[in-house]
């Protein structure tokens, strides 16, 4: 169902990926709503949406990303590239479970995600009854499901790049 891999990027990459998000370089946008209505907060940078990259600027170690993402995971495009900021809120909080690509939309099953962890904390990724807690440098790559996340308690931030890349025609 899911694929784990560890150490994912290798280490002069990930030091620039992790560099340009765990620091002052990256615009981060306010979002009052995680996945719902319901209340939950995060902050987001989209690097690409509807398969179109919308800040060059700071592309360039995403676009490198794609490329090892591409050894796993064959897949012929990339819908939405965007990465999440969680504050510490002093609680573990639960997001609701949602599907990246709504089962409605005809093309759902033609999509797997990858949830790639930038930094470590007792945050997670939920997907099914599979519990994964963030690693730095880790990649998930699992299909279209129901899945969410939490925030965490031991670390300033939570934060996570989301891929949602198109596998079928």
């Amino acid at each position: 169902m899911f694929e784990i891999y560890e150490d994912f990027l290798p280490a002069d990459h990930f030091t620039i990926v992790k560099d340009l998000f765990m620091s002052e370089k990256l615009p981060w946008h306010f979002n009052d709503r995680v996945v719902s209505t319901e209340h939950h907060f995060m902050f987001t940078h989209t690097f690409m949406n509807d398969g179109k990259v919308i800040n060059p600027h700071f592309f360039e170690p995403i676009r490198t990303m794609i490329d090892f993402i591409q050894q796993k995971k064959r897949f012929i495009g990339v819908s939405r590239i965007k990465a999440n900021l969680y504050t510490n809120q002093g609680k573990a909080i639960e997001h609701p479970a949602h599907f990246d690509i709504p089962p409605d939309s005809g093309v759902s099953d033609k999509f797997c995600i990858g949830v790639f962890h930038v930094n470590e904390c007792n945050g997670a990724t939920i997907i099914g009854d599979q519990k994964i807690v963030s690693r730095e440098n880790q990649l998930i790559l699992f299909d279209n499901v129901s899945h969410y996340g939490t925030t965490q308690t031991d670390a300033d931030t939570r934060v996570v790049i989301n891929f949602n890349l198109r596998t079928e025609v």
